[in-house]
């Protein structure tokens, strides 16, 4: 627990660690929030995207419709509200075009309706828009020009369909009234036609008659004379009959002639309408084909431009990450070049140049008290001269002040190297230099520094001990002396015993020679190294903070530059109406324009068969009208025939009667004559019995298809399912409301993963707060502050995204998921970092490449190539983006959601147990080496 008490001291203590570590809780919410703020709802601002419509159509007839197509079409556009349309001249539509204030201009030809009126005629023309577009200007507002056009061409197409409808109804019309005409001549005909075979019965029977009387002709006159009566009333009765059935039939072929005019109309516009839906059918299988061609391309220009995207986010991200450390270095070195800390180095420089100077000074002082004090001398002198006792005495006494002087200056001199030992810890502890070295590097410098001062603190108790001693013994032959006033020989002794201290004072002499002699060699040493680190540190800061022009450029300078081309690039590719974003935009119309040609190609077939049938039953019938027209030719004829012999029958009547005398001769033939007549008589009236069915028929068949012509009734909704017989129905299995609630998932778990990139590149993870510890401690104070950052990254960007606007169905489990999700990418890169330091954090940046590709966070996983379909169940972030779909808009499933969860907390534990392992066996390895730098140290 020390070790983490330790970790969190430092990082309140550290006020820029502090502000760093707050800085770094926004990052997330800052990528995400301005990311998807900017490409909230771009396409519900689209009516203000300027177009320009320049019409110069003129009306045209056509078959007694006035076609004015261009007029209809700006009507129409007045009323959308799609995009921003001006209805200017053609002048004022190029200038606006060349002054970027139209994205699109779309003239309607003046042949326009022209065109639109050569449906029928031999070589029609396809009626033509022309639109003109400035892709530069920008290319989503060119691809949304494009769509427009499109709807134009849809709508105009309808309406020009829904004229032909018009007019083709008119000609059923027309059919109609012909068939009703038809009808009423074969109604006609067939009153004649029984009368006919009234006529034919009554003249079947007299001629049996005839046959029976001719077998008894013979019997007598009178009987002739009856039968002949009788005969010539059958024959004005048929001759009667036959002159109504041929007005009948006269009448009947007045009539036919109109039907066979109405057929040919009828079969010429059936015929026009078969090729034009075989061309339009045509046309929109081309539409099709082309469609499926462009939707396949669609994809690949798509994945291109995502990858592109992901390079300069990546690009830009190292930039910033590169630019940040830059100017963080540039103000620790301002730091450290302060007048404070500079003041501090020269304290220091000071300090040990003191240092220097009083070990000097000792040094001096010991060689003149040991080269000053002749004791042996003293002796001789006293032997030979006879001194007297008070010049010893007085020698003894200058003797001792001079060691307590020693003494005063020895003190002074430990108090002065304790003093410059600590200011020159704390000097260099200060420094930024300092701390930019590793807990390894600090320890062993001040390790060096309290050895030294260590070794010197020992030598100066040393001499304070043997002076001590000289003290002690000086004192004793004072009193000695003053005891014994003239006992030389005691004196004597007590030299001999002052001589045995000049030899302590020698040895001590020689100690403070060494701490001299390192003295002079490691001190001014020092001096040189803090002055070369200053001067070095100078430089550095010179070349980061430099300003200037091409070569002469600082780094910062330069960096800066760099890093505002890359934000200028990456606002072109993935900004508000960027390149990424265009190329969604199409590729989402090219779908859509795929699915509804694919759906006009399904229903052509249907329309193709169904204009064929009626073709055919309208050819089937216009081919049996010649027939019946022929038969009814003949049948005129063969009525005017029957007319004719039956006035010439009635007029013979009374040659009969007279050559009744010659009839006796040739009543054999009569009977044979008569008799034929009679069959005749039969086959005759079954013929008319048969005709009389067929006009019967015939009637009744022209009546039943005038009345189904005269059924149909051309409504404007008639008009408008023929014209534009399909309409789409959506049904949303789960509502997403715009394009920032779409991506929003995709760039909630990119941010946390970024975030967790960067607090491992500014907190720093592999720094040991306290040396001795385990390394489940040094674990525990690391991660117990990445939990919390990691843990309020999660929650600010929630928090904010909700106050932006995302609509979220279940907040608990917005905010439970991500949180799980900030915790497992923190748990990754952080064990990646501990483990292999900046390869850590470059795999750290591999492993995001990989899944802004794989994760499936913008286009569906089955559009992107096999590599990334390969390795997509395999990245994290493809369950955070699921998991957040599943929360913010439902439509997965709860199942979805929680296997995300306890993928990210599987995660969790992986790599916190990797993490512990990991710091386990660095943590062995670091004590290792310092126990070998110890052993060195000792040996040395």
């Amino acid at each position: 627990m020390d070790m983490l008490k330790t970790e969190w001291k430092k990082l309140v203590s550290n006020k820029m660690l502090l502000i760093s570590c707050m800085v770094m809780l926004f990052i997330p919410i800052m990528y995400a929030g301005f990311f998807l703020k900017s490409n909230w709802d771009p396409y519900g601002n689209t009516d203000k995207l300027s177009v320009a419509v320049v019409n110069l159509d003129h009306s045209v007839d056509y078959q007694g419709t006035q076609l004015d197509i261009g007029s209809d079409v700006v009507d129409k556009l007045k009323k959308n509200d799609a995009l921003d349309w001006h209805f200017v001249s053609q002048e004022e539509a190029q200038k606006g075009l060349e002054n970027r204030e139209y994205y699109m201009v779309m003239t309607l030809p003046t042949d326009f309706s022209t065109d639109a009126a050569t449906l029928m005629e031999t070589n029609p023309k396809k009626m033509i828009i022309d639109y003109e577009t400035n892709g530069s200007l920008n290319y989503i507002g060119e691809v949304i020009s494009k769509s427009a056009a499109k709807d134009v061409k849809a709508e105009v197409s309808a309406n020009v369909t829904k004229a032909y409808t018009e007019a083709i109804f008119e000609q059923l019309g027309t059919i109609g009234t012909g068939f009703s005409e038809a009808a009423e001549g074969a109604g006609e005909i067939d009153e004649g036609t029984g009368k006919l075979a009234e006529g034919s019965q009554e003249l079947t029977k007299n001629l049996e008659k005839l046959s029976s009387s001719t077998i008894t002709f013979e019997e007598g006159t009178q009987t002739l004379e009856v039968g002949l009566k009788e005969y010539t009333a059958g024959v004005s009765q048929v001759n009667n009959g036959a002159d109504q059935l041929n007005k009948g039939i006269n009448q009947l072929s007045s009539k036919v002639k109109p039907l066979e005019n109405g057929g040919s109309l009828l079969e010429n516009g059936s015929t026009d309408l078969t090729n034009g839906l075989k061309a339009y059918t045509a046309g929109v299988s081309q539409l099709a084909d082309g469609t499926k061609v462009l939707n396949e391309n669609s994809s690949a220009l798509q994945a291109g431009t995502v990858e592109v995207s992901n390079g300069v986010d990546q690009v830009k991200s190292g930039s910033d990450q590169l630019l940040t450390g830059l100017n963080q270095l540039s103000s620790e070195l301002d730091s450290s070049l302060s007048n404070e800390n500079a003041e501090q180095l020269q304290f220091l420089m000071e300090n040990l140049s003191s240092m220097n100077d009083g070990i000097q000074k000792l040094d001096a002082v010991l060689n003149g008290q040991t080269d000053g004090t002749d004791f042996s001398g003293i002796q001789t002198n006293l032997q030979q001269s006879g001194v007297s006792l008070n010049e010893v005495a007085q020698d003894i006494g200058k003797t001792g002040e001079d060691l307590t002087k020693l003494t005063s200056e020895v003190n002074a001199l430990e108090g002065t190297i304790q003093a410059d030992n600590d200011a020159t810890i704390s000097a260099l502890s200060s420094t930024t230099a300092f701390d930019s070295l590793t807990t390894e590097q600090q320890n062993e410098l001040v390790n060096a520094v309290e050895s030294t001062s260590d070794q010197k603190e020992t030598e100066i108790t040393a001499i304070k001990d043997q002076i001590g001693v000289a003290s002690k013994d000086i004192n004793d032959t004072a009193a000695a002396a003053n005891e014994t006033g003239t006992s030389l020989t005691d004196l004597q002794t007590e030299l001999a015993a002052v001589s045995g201290l000049t030899e302590q004072l020698t040895a001590l002499k020689m100690q403070v020679d060494t701490l001299a002699q390192s003295s002079n060699q490691l001190l001014p040493a020092t001096n040189q190294t803090i002055n070369e680190l200053i001067t070095g540190l100078t430089g550095i800061q010179s070349a980061l903070e430099r300003q200037g022009t091409n070569s002469d450029k600082g780094i910062i300078q330069g960096m800066t530059e760099l890093n505002q081309g890359l934000v200028a690039i990456q606002s072109g590719l993935s900004g508000e109406n960027g390149l990424v974003e265009g190329v969604t935009n199409y590729t989402n119309g090219v779908n859509s324009l795929q699915t509804g040609a694919d759906e006009l190609n399904a229903n052509s077939t249907a329309l193709n068969t169904g204009s064929e049938q009626l073709n055919s039953g309208i050819g089937q019938l216009t081919s049996q009208l010649p027939n019946l027209i022929a038969g009814i030719d003949q049948l005129n004829s063969g009525s005017n025939q029957l007319a004719q012999g039956a006035s010439l029958l009635n007029e013979n009547s009374a040659s009969l009667t007279n050559g009744a005398t010659s009839l006796a001769d040739g009543s054999t033939q009569l009977k044979e004559g008569s008799q034929a007549l009679s069959s005749g008589s039969q086959t005759l009236g079954n013929g008319i019995e048969t005709l009389k069915d067929g006009t019967n028929q015939l009637s009744t068949s022209l009546l039943e298809g005038s009345a189904k012509v005269n059924e149909v009734d051309a409504t404007d909704k008639t008009m408008d399912m023929f014209s534009n017989p399909i309409e789409l129905k959506q049904e949303k299995y789960s509502e997403v409301p715009n394009y920032g609630a779409a991506l929003a998932p995709y760039i909630m778990s990119m941010a946390l993963y970024i975030g967790a990139v960067v607090f491992t590149t500014i907190y720093p993870v592999r720094k040991r707060a306290l040396e001795g510890k385990s390394g489940f401690e040094w674990w525990l104070s690391k991660v117990s502050v990445a939990i919390l950052v990691a843990t309020l990254m999660a929650v600010l960007e929630c928090g904010i995204l909700l106050m932006i606007g995302l609509e979220v169905l279940f907040i608990g489990k917005f905010f439970l998921l991500a949180v799980l999700t900030s915790l497992a990418f923190m748990s990754i890169v952080l064990t990646l970092v501990v483990a292999l330091d900046n390869v850590g954090r470059f795999l750290a940046m591999i492993l995001l490449v990989l899944q802004l590709g794989g994760s499936g966070g913008t286009f569906p996983i089955p559009l992107t190539n096999g590599f990334f379909q390969s390795i997509h169940l395999f990245l994290p972030m493809t369950y955070s983006v699921y998991g957040f779909r599943q929360a913010i808009s439902d439509g997965l499933g709860n199942d979805i959601y929680w296997h995300a969860n306890v993928v990210m907390i599987g995660i969790i534990i992986l790599f916190n147990g990797l993490l512990i392992v990991t710091m386990h066996f660095l943590q062995k390895k670091n004590q290792k080496n310092e126990e070998n730098e110890l052993n060195e140290i000792v040996n040395a």
